[in-house]
């Protein structure tokens, strides 16, 4: 070759490698500069944000959500604040944005046990469940990604949960691993199998946003194909807010004043962020959803700056202009930035003029940088920060609006705005539209110098997954299987509600995309249910109803083929029509059927008179059973072994490969004909219900065992003649049987007669060795293929079937999964009875009787599916929905710091009795309320706040019924509701009772709303004391009906949209004391008070007016004021005192005296006296409390209870309103604050107390409301023995009054407006408070809680029998009633504290007597005990009269003396006899002569373990009696 054309060929080889390898450099840059996809959002922040959804209704409505400290996690909260930002160990700030529920976690979900829940960092909890959220918001099985490269990326600052002084010790080993850093991403990938980089960050405020970084990084480098990014940060120690306050960094009210002259420092909060990121490429191919895309992204440090925490203007332009260079984009291509935005007066201005400096350059007229941060709506979330700021500009881009940021009233005058192209905003604005993407940007800077920012873009520039990716079935016209499962069945039931919701809510959507959806993109959990629906009616009443099953099957499935009798005229018609596998395995059999047989298998399926014919039905169940095997095979289910029964058996040779479908055919074809021809009329045969062994001994003659399938189904042949004598036989022996319709005698010698011409017609058969192995049901063993020839034929027929011994034997090889394969099950209660105590197992059949359609075979699949088959369901991909997320059902765990050992001194003593009542903000997201509901009002009002509701209960899909007050006549004509709303209130309290007493027959939970009944902070407007009544009202109704209450709402001042749907979710909640406010839903919790900080008590002076001061607990506290400072007492009461008698009260006192007497409730005797006396200070002590359940209370009873403590209260303070006081104290009850059995009108007037003590506060006014316990000598706990040991019964303490006193003085001097004081043992008061309602007030409370947790239930004796059963076992049938009534009217009285049991009328109902949760309980457990019956809790509610109960125990108790009662009589008689010498040797005499009677009846002998009576000594009869009749102490 020429040198020039090798210099040719050369250049071309150059230019073509030079081309190559520009473009392997292209791909290179270009697989660096991919955008990465974010598939998916999951989030947890404060203000009850439980998803991207909640936080964009937060941001879009400009929602607050700053709250008050944690009140659940043991923060010294009265000891942390001072407002002196120089205190030590002190933070100025009492507020910030917390996950109150942080501690609440689904444990068992994730494999944890409570203990390892308890040390885990919360933290890595909420990382757990966000993860599982985020990975089916993308509509992933998180279970499809175990052992694949995900890659975890997490931000985390706090690793202090367990730096705790002293922890239980049952959490050692634990505490390490659950607190470190390292393990909050090394959790997670071991939790779901995640084998990608696994990498745990602190880079203090920037970390998820880092992390995000970090996790683009590894995607573009293929470290990983999926990666999951974010942070978290909850603050189980206040520390930090005391660290900071020092700093001066910490905004005094809160909250986070981004860019705004007030700017006055950070606020801490809380939260949790993940995001899954995916190449866009990647994303495109697998049909993933994309919410947006990550352009570039840079991180930097501030290096050697102006100090090590304080930010870095540079160093942020820096890092904003390499993530732009990243993404390949200028500033003027950026339309918002998500700031960092602290709200420090220093970190502000100096992160707007780098934005200035940067973005705010070089840009179109008119096209500002729009700025805002999402920390003035929640505080700063810290190690979650940056990933909020994503989750909220994804949000904000994909509905083009850019929320507003609050606060922001005056742009801090430390920025020169004018600099550059920036807008703060101060109002949500629409997206500017500039013909392109969407596009903004997120900054995060962490304290330690560490910068990140992030550039997105909307989805609008790149094309979506296209709908033709989605296939179904052959047609969309259902039936569907929708499958649902849960770690638990309340999670599977949850989930069942949220189908139905979505459902409902989405009618455009298609059951079959629903079925699809779940099918492909939930995980299989442990807990199942399936329910097959085709249409959305019918999917709603199925979910509504599904049963759940345990998906604990293991091992192989079997296929089972019965023999005849699962035919039925239709069988198999509409499953033709319905599975093209069917039809066609069907139509494959009728092709061969066509040369051997005269009809159609089509046209005999419904032909009844055909299938009564032998010869024709054996080939048409062949035909079907064959064909429903390969229906099973499409979805998924493959049979490790078949079995047969009978002719069943040719089916299941043909199924395993040894028979091919043609020699199958002529087997059963050729053989029913000879049968029909030679057999028919010959015999019969009948199923006994007996043992193999019975039946055995009941056979003579010409009747033969034919088949054992089950212990206790057995199949015998024969003559007609013998089987009708064996029937009579049978019935005398109460033995079942059932003819089986056909009319020769299978199984038997009678089949003789047919060998020859079955083994000539089946002679050339050649059976193969199979591919499915199949347990012989007439040799008992593994069949061998090739020797199922025309002799096995043969012997099928002749032989006994031994289906029970095949079965237990497959069942006990480890085959565990039994499908009938028939158009009838007829063998699964013989298959069930014989696997019953071989292990978890699942039995189903395939179609059945008159239910043949593809439906009932989704449902018999769903049966395995249930039970941890696998099932294949065949419905392709369906498109992306936005469905809720797994409904987790969590628990409370959280570290509790023991309690040092405390010195019980009287300071000790009075802080144990103090606690305070907090509102705790809650996310509950129940489903919204169902059915027919009643909605009560007052009527002849347009009351907006009542219109609203109605309207959105309609919204919701709520059919309303409505009465007024005056319409409750008219309750029978409504019928029967699913719940009942009272609106009544929201005007006043006075018809609640009414209404109450009017429910009596409504058998729904009562759910009360008020408006200003409570006040759940510093910030709410004070409360309206007549709607407080209702509240302490309704506590008491909900102890005395605990199965008709629902509970407590209290409604904001504008009831909006948003409240009528917080109110709605509340009704389906677990929470029964609630308020709904602008922020959120709150909680109503009962927490101890925070023990005195340097004890203030009140010095009383001048005049003290001293309301009931004329006896009770009020002679203590004048004794008090006496002896504490007070001149002049002026004392009050009804009836007054004797000059006399004063003037000895005056000298005893050592100061003035005077006694009025004053009726509280007359305002005109109230001012008379206030104008005579003129106080300095006021104890108002009056009031009544006269006992009467809620349906015995009649106006004018509630009217004068009210009267004396809540009207006289509310006079004084109206009268006394210009004059200043230097005490104005209220004594209120623990009765207004938990309810009390009995007490409804004293409640409600309490509650009032409290509620005009807030109202006088919040006027700037004196008040102190105390809710007081047990008070000792004197008072209402001590008027009779009866009260105070019922007191005693429920955990009541009755406090000394010297010391109560002194809580009084101090509660007053600290300046408390509502302090609770009572000495409780809540080990005793809790089991009772909580034993027919569970109680969330107490929820918050340690004691309660492990009060709750620990064993303490009574049972019914498994020993002795009581003496009260022995007693009525000996008296006569006829006066056993009389005599159980009086023993429950004796424990009636004693619980209720009457003398005597004739105080309780027999027929008198326990609700009118002033029974409620607490004494129910009570009467219960004296019951347990007398009798020794298991008693529910609830069985006073269930048999509410003391003659209902007591028929109910006769019908429990056995009442019948047995000779197994007799032996418990002489087990407990023996004790005394082995302690006598003389005694014992007779004894054991008299029991040889019994034992040897017993064995001569029963007809047994001595076994093994039993000792020769003839030779026994003394003390081996006792051993002997030990061991049968129980030890004896001898």
């Amino acid at each position: 070759m020429p040198e020039d054309e090798k210099l040719v060929d050369y250049l071309k080889w150059v230019t073509a490698d030079l081309h190559q390898a520009r473009r392997r450099l292209a791909e290179v840059e270009a697989a660096a500069r991919e955008p990465i996809a974010i598939v998916a959002l999951a989030c947890r922040f404060p203000g009850g944000v439980r998803s991207p959804e909640d936080l964009w209704d937060q941001v879009a409505g400009g929602v607050d959500a700053i709250s008050g400290f944690p009140v659940d996690r043991g923060w010294d909260l009265a000891g942390l604040y001072d407002p002196n930002p120089d205190s030590v160990g002190k933070c100025y700030t009492r507020e910030g944005g917390f996950l109150h529920d942080a501690a609440d976690f689904d444990a068992g979900f994730f494999g944890m046990s409570p203990r390892e829940a308890t040390a885990t960092d919360p933290q890595q909890r909420l990382l757990l469940e966000t993860s599982w959220e985020v990975f089916e918001r993308a509509g992933i099985d998180p279970d499809s990604l175990r052992g694949g490269d995900t890659g975890v990326f997490t931000g985390v600052v706090y690793q202090n949960y367990g730096n705790r002084n002293r922890v239980a010790d049952e959490f050692e080993g634990y505490l390490a691993v659950g607190s470190s850093g390292s393990v909050a991403s090394g959790r997670i990938a071991y939790t779901f199998g995640l084998e990608g980089p696994a990498v745990s960050l602190d880079t203090a405020c920037s970390s998820s946003l880092v992390a995000m970084h970090l996790a683009v990084r590894s995607l573009r480098q293929g470290e990983c194909s999926l990666a999951l990014a974010g942070g978290v940060t909850v603050m189980p120690l206040p520390g930090v807010f005391a660290e900071f306050s020092r700093q001066r960094g910490l905004s005094p009210d809160g909250r986070c004043k981004s860019f705004d002259a007030a700017a006055d420092g950070t606020a801490w909060s809380e939260g949790v962020g993940v995001v899954l990121l995916e190449k866009l490429s990647v994303a495109r191919e697998r049909g993933h959803p994309v919410l947006a895309v990550v352009r570039g992204s840079a991180v930097n440090s501030d290096g050697a700056s102006n100090g090590l925490t304080a930010p870095n203007g540079p160093a942020q332009q820096r890092v904003i202009s390499a993530a732009l260079a990243d993404a390949g984009l200028s500033t003027s291509d950026i339309d918002a930035v998500e700031a960092h935005g602290t709200g420090t007066r220093l970190g502000d201005p100096i992160e707007a003029q780098a934005l200035l400096a940067t973005y705010g350059r070089h840009r179109q007229a008119g096209s500002p940088l729009l700025l805002g941060s999402y920390k003035s709506n929640i505080g700063h979330t810290q190690g979650a920060a940056g990933i909020a700021g994503v989750i909220k500009m994804v949000m904000a881009m994909r509905h083009g609006v850019l929320p507003e940021t609050l606060h922001l009233e005056t742009p801090t005058p430390q920025v020169d705005w004018s600099s550059g192209a920036v807008e703060l905003l101060a109002d949500p604005v629409p997206w500017p539209d500039h013909g392109r993407p969407r596009r903004c940007a997120v900054s995060a800077f962490g304290m330690s110098g560490t910068n990140a920012h992030l550039v997105l873009e909307s989805i609008e520039s790149i094309e979506s997954v296209g709908e033709d990716a989605f296939h179904g079935t052959e047609d969309d016209e259902g039936p569907w299987p929708v499958v649902v499962s849960g770690a638990c069945a309340a999670g599977v039931r949850a989930q069942a509600g949220q189908i139905a919701r979505f459902a409902e809510a989405n009618p455009e959507t298609g059951i079959g995309d629903i079925a699809r959806f779940l099918a492909g993109s939930r995980a299989s959990l442990g807990v199942r249910a399936v329910v097959v629906a085709g249409s959305a009616a019918e999917l709603r009443e199925r979910l509504d109803s599904c049963e759940t099953g345990l998906a604990d099957v293991t091992g192989r499935t079997v296929f089972v083929f019965p023999g005849q009798g699962a035919q039925w005229p239709g069988m198999g018609l509409a499953l033709w029509e319905s599975s093209p596998v069917f039809r066609d395995r069907m139509l494959a059999c009728a092709d061969v059927l066509d040369g051997l047989v005269g009809w159609s298998l089509r046209d005999v399926l419904a032909d009844e008179a055909a299938l009564a014919r032998v010869e024709v039905v054996q080939p048409v169940s062949f035909a079907v059973m064959v064909s429903l095997a390969e229906v099973w095979r499409s979805l998924g289910v493959e049979p490790d072994a078949v079995v047969g029964h009978s002719q069943g058996e040719i089916a299941a040779a043909c199924v395993a490969g040894i028979l091919t479908l043609r020699d199958a055919l002529r087997i059963v074809v050729s053989r029913s004909a000879i049968i029909a021809r030679d057999l028919a009329g010959r015999g019969g045969m009948l199923s006994v219900s007996a043992s193999e062994t019975r039946v055995r001994d009941l056979l003579a003659g010409t009747v033969f065992l034919a088949a054992v399938n089950g212990p206790e189904s057995v199949v015998v042949s024969g003559d007609r003649e013998a089987l009708a004598a064996l029937t009579v036989t049978c019935e005398g022996l109460g033995i079942r049987t059932r003819a089986i319709p056909v009319d020769y005698a299978s199984h038997s010698p009678g089949v003789d007669r047919i060998r020859d011409d079955l083994l000539h017609a089946l002679a050339d058969l050649r059976p193969a060795t199979g591919t499915v192995p199949l347990y012989s049901t007439v040799d008992g063993g593994w069949a061998d293929g090739p020797t199922m020839d025309d002799d096995y034929w043969f012997r099928n027929l002749r032989r006994p079937v031994g289906f029970e011994q095949a079965i237990r034997t497959l069942a006990t090889g480890g085959h565990h999964a039994f499908v009938e394969v028939s158009p009838h099950p007829v063998l699964t209660t013989g298959i069930e009875d014989t696997v019953e105590e071989l292990g978890p197992t699942v039995v189903t059949g395939t179609l059945r009787r008159q239910d043949g359609g593809w439906d009932r075979v989704l449902t018999s699949a769903g049966s395995l599916h249930i039970r941890g088959v696998p099932v294949d369901w065949g419905l392709g991909r369906g498109p992306h929905l936005d469905f809720p997320t797994y409904p987790f059902q969590r628990e409370r765990y959280w570290l509790e710091e023991l309690d040092p050992p405390k010195r019980l001194s009287d300071q000790a003593t009075l802080d144990s009795w103090r606690y305070r009542i907090v509102w705790k903000p809650v996310a509950e997201n129940p489903p919204l309320p169902a059915g027919t509901w009643l909605l009560v009002t007052r009527g002849g009002q347009d009351d907006p706040a009542v219109a609203a509701v109605a309207d959105g209960m309609t919204a919701a899909g709520v059919r309303i019924e409505r009465l007024t007050v005056g319409e409750l006549d008219r309750l029978r004509e409504i019928g029967a509701v699913d719940g009942v709303l009272c609106l009544l209130a929201l005007d006043e309290a006075a018809d609640l009772l009414t209404l109450v007493q009017a429910l009596r027959d409504v058998k729904a939970p009562l759910w009360t709303v008020t408006r200003g009944g409570v006040q759940v902070d510093e910030h709410d407007g004070v409360p309206d004391p007549r709607q407080a009544a209702v509240w302490g009202l309704g506590r008491v109704v909900g102890l005395e009906h605990p199965g008709r209450w629902g509970g407590l709402i209290d409604l904001p001042e504008v009831v909006d949209t948003e409240a009528v749907k917080r109110l709605l979710a509340a009704l389906n909640g677990t929470e029964d004391q609630l308020a709904v406010r602008a922020t959120g839903v709150c909680a109503r919790r009962l927490v101890r008070a925070e023990p005195a900080d340097g004890v203030a008590e009140w010095r009383p002076r001048g005049t003290v007016l001293v309301t009931g001061g004329t006896g009770g607990v009020a002679a203590h506290v004048v004794r008090w004021l006496a002896a504490n400072g007070a001149g002049h007492l002026v004392l009050t009461g009804r009836r007054g005192l004797p000059a006399e008698d004063t003037a000895r009260l005056a000298e005893e006192l050592g100061v003035e005296v005077t006694v009025v007497a004053c009726d509280m409730a007359d305002r005109p005797s109230v001012a008379a006296l206030l104008a005579a006396y003129p106080p300095d200070a006021v104890v108002h002590a009056a009031g009544i409390a006269t006992p009467a359940a809620i349906e015995e209370t009649d106006a004018a009873g509630f009217g004068e209870v009210m009267a004396g403590k809540a009207i006289g209260a509310a006079h004084l303070d109206e009268l006394l309103a210009d004059r200043p006081l230097d005490a104005f104290v209220l004594f209120s009850s623990n009765a207004g604050v938990w309810g009390s059995g009995t007490q409804g009108a004293y409640a409600a007037a309490n509650a009032f107390l409290d509620a005009l003590a807030q109202r006088r506060r919040g006027r700037g006014l004196a008040a102190t409301s105390i809710a007081w316990g047990a008070w000792d000598g004197g008072g209402m706990s001590t008027f009779s023995p009866q009260i105070q040991a019922g007191l005693a019964q429920s955990g009541l303490v009755h406090m000394p009054p010297e010391l109560a006193v002194s809580a009084l003085a101090q509660a007053v001097g600290r300046g408390e407006t509502c302090a609770i004081v009572t000495d409780l043992r809540w080990d005793t008061f809790t089991p009772r408070f909580t034993a027919l309602r569970p109680s969330p007030l107490l929820d918050d409370l340690p004691e309660a809680r492990r009060a709750q947790s620990e064993p303490g239930e009574p049972a019914g004796s498994e020993q002795a029998t009581p003496e009260f059963v022995l007693r009525l076992r000996a008296t006569p049938a006829a006066d056993r009633p009389r005599l159980l009534l009086d023993l429950v009217r004796a424990h009636v009285s004693a619980v209720l504290g009457h003398s005597t049991a004739g105080a309780v009328a027999t027929d008198q109902a326990f609700s009118a007597i002033g029974f409620d949760s607490l004494t129910a309980v009570d009467l219960r457990n004296r019951l347990v005990t007398a009798v020794g019956a298991r008693l529910s809790r609830t069985v006073v509610f269930d048999h509410p009269s003391p003659r209902a109960l007591a028929d109910h125990l006769l019908g429990e108790l056995d009442t019948e003396p047995t000779v197994l009662t007799d032996l418990d009589t002489v087990a407990a008689a023996l004790p005394a006899a082995a302690g006598d010498g003389t005694l014992r040797s007779r004894v054991s005499v008299r029991l040889r002569e019994v034992l040897e009677q017993w064995h001569a009846l029963t007809g047994t002998g001595l076994d093994g373990d039993e000792v020769d009576l003839d030779l026994a000594s003394d003390e081996e009869i006792f051993r002997l009696v030990d061991s049968r009749l129980g030890p004896v102490e001898h």
